[in-house]
């Protein structure tokens, strides 16, 4: 019994990311890529996932989350900028960019 448990456990441990949502896209700044090592912080219903953009400002999570929820660049001066997005079992592009108003970064969609 214990080693089919654990045989059960196994399996599910690998399934677990099939199921995950992909988010990917870039993020520009001032018409060019905003460059590698910027984090990018997607917060939905469970505990908050991160990633950094690389040499051409490009990300990518897993969400085992679907849903609404927020995705916050950490650039510039707190608070961040953040814009919502939705997850869903498949794969979702968000292209961003960054625009500086009043002093702050502000969020959107390319």
């Amino acid at each position: 019994m214990r080693t089919t448990s654990l045989s059960v456990l196994l399996i599910l441990m690998f399934v677990a990311p099939v199921f995950a949502g992909e988010i990917y896209g870039s993020i520009e700044l001032s018409g060019k890529a905003i460059g590698p090592g910027v984090e990018i912080v997607v917060q939905c219903a469970g505990p908050a996932r991160s990633t950094k953009t690389d040499e051409i400002g490009s990300y990518r999570l897993y969400l085992k989350e679907q849903g609404k929820c927020t995705l916050t660049v950490k650039y510039g001066i707190e608070p961040f900028p953040s814009i919502a997005i939705y997850s869903y079992e498949g794969t979702v592009r968000f292209n961003l960019v960054l625009e500086a108003s009043d002093g702050r970064y502000k969020l959107r969609r390319k």
